[in-house]
């Protein structure tokens, strides 16, 4: 059989190939970015914008795919900042973290860690968010008087 009996040339045939590939490209291109491909996930977003919120310059101390991880200090102590992809990322993130104690100020899909919620009150002025606590560990004295 030779190939121009298979797709016959000629201006009768132009328009209907044409159109068949479009559909074909149509499907492909459906089928992938309906769930039937691989979908690329947004990486989490920069620390700057948290980093200007205390303000400070932090260490870049992780750079993955799902989380973007800071650290610095400043005048009020210490703070990690925390940036993820997603919003599970995030919340799996905080389950294991809360066993270590601290304070979190926690917004969409961003984290910054203190020692104690006073260091994140300018800081939550600046950019919303809720402060949670972690796991208190140690005496229950910490400095003050006993009730």
């Amino acid at each position: 059989m030779s190939p121009g009996a298979v797709f016959p040339a000629g201006p009768r045939t132009a328009v209907p190939r044409t159109a068949g590939l479009l559909c074909v490209a149509a499907v492909l291109l459906t089928a992938c970015s309906a769930g039937g491909g691989p979908r690329a996930v947004p990486g989490p977003p920069p620390l700057e914008p948290l980093a200007s919120a205390v303000p400070c310059t932090p260490e870049v101390v992780t750079d993955a795919g799902e989380l973007r991880e800071g650290a610095c200090r400043t005048g009020e102590g210490a703070y990690r900042l925390l940036t993820f992809a997603t919003p599970a990322g995030e919340q799996a993130w905080l389950t294991e973290a809360r066993a270590y104690g601290g304070s979190y100020l926690v917004g969409d899909r961003w984290v910054l860690v203190a020692q104690h919620p006073g260091a994140l009150d300018a800081v939550r002025a600046r950019l919303g968010g809720t402060v949670e606590g972690g796991a208190h560990h140690g005496s229950a004295h910490h400095g003050s008087a006993p009730p």
